[in-house]
């Protein structure tokens, strides 16, 4: 067993195709299927039903999915970790703050980075860098010292971080153009409950996102499991589905989709966490936890007007 083969095998699973992980990896598809083949036999078990060009997870095969994900994201995290301590010419990257932000991808996901990125830079006197990651990989980073801090939305609890919290944001509603819900400008769980839900398990594993807390308030709403982006734009398309996220009218993407309020009475107010490895010091990590209790809240405040 060798990481190639989970990474073949995690990338066939997330787009249900041999084809589309041989393209992502730049490889022919005869060498994906026979590294997978080789891993069902050491495993003397089938990952994956084969019909036609059907490939669909064996029970088995989803169970090892989020293992392959995390023993891939340890190996990128220790070759990305190399590879920065050699390249001298990033020390003035090395200098500044780098914060990966615990989130799936979003409309306008960049326009929010770089737009936070500016605010803190400013704000804190230190040059600060965030992009988008997954929890896993963003830990596996936190670890490997490829970032200072991740930011999370939705509370964390590791032994070896510290975890601050730097307020609360209000929990929005995405839906398509042609949900039944979409002229409503404030939905409860109510008008959601006949409603499927997106849940990702890469992302929902990790911390208590905002759809784990909704779910402790009462939300009934059934979940239905996606992997893909193109799974999730015929999610909010076609089968009426929603997804849970951060309340902010700007990442709306009309005419195509738009975000809701949901009832405050309803859905839990979410925070947002700032988390750094315990033990670890540093000028800058000091003005990153200076900027959590003091300039957080005014910085939300600029970013919703």
């Amino acid at each position: 067993m060798n990481v190639r083969q989970l990474q073949y095998f995690y990338l066939a699973a997330c787009y249900g195709s041999f084809t589309e992980a041989a393209r992502v990896e730049g490889v022919t598809v005869q060498a994906v299927s026979k590294a997978i083949i080789d891993l069902e036999e050491e495993l003397a078990s089938p990952l994956f039903f084969r019909e036609g060009r059907t490939l669909l997870l064996t029970p088995f095969g989803k169970n090892l999915v989020g293992p392959a994900r995390e023993a891939v994201s340890s190996f990128d995290a220790f070759a990305r970790a190399a590879k920065a301590y050699q390249q001298s010419d990033a020390e003035e990257t090395r200098k500044g703050l780098r914060i990966a932000l615990v989130s799936p991808p979003f409309a306008k996901h960049e326009l929010v980075c770089s737009a936070f990125s500016q605010l803190m830079s400013h704000m804190i006197g230190v040059k600060t860098t965030i992009h988008l990651s997954v929890g896993a990989d963003a830990l596996a980073d936190l670890r490997a010292g490829n970032i200072d801090a991740m930011a999370t939305i939705g509370s964390f609890s590791d032994p070896r971080c510290a975890t601050r919290v730097l307020g609360t944001v209000s929990v929005g509603v995405f839906m398509g153009k042609r949900h039944p819900l979409c002229r409503k400008r404030l939905v409860s769980f109510e008008d959601l409950k006949p409603y499927p839900v997106l849940c990702n398990d890469d992302i929902d594993a990790f911390n208590e996102t905002i759809l784990a807390a909704c779910l402790k308030r009462g939300l009934a709403s059934p979940q239905v499991h996606i992997e893909t982006d193109a799974e999730v734009a015929n999610f909010l398309e076609y089968q009426e589905g929603y997804v849970l996220g951060v309340y902010l009218k700007a990442l709306d993407i009309k005419p195509l989709a738009s975000m809701h309020k949901v009832d405050p009475a309803d859905a839990p107010p979410v925070p947002i966490c700032m988390v750094t490895l315990k033990g670890k010091e540093s000028e800058k990590l000091d003005r990153l936890n200076s900027f959590v209790v003091n300039e957080f809240p005014l910085m939300k405040r600029m970013f919703n007007e």
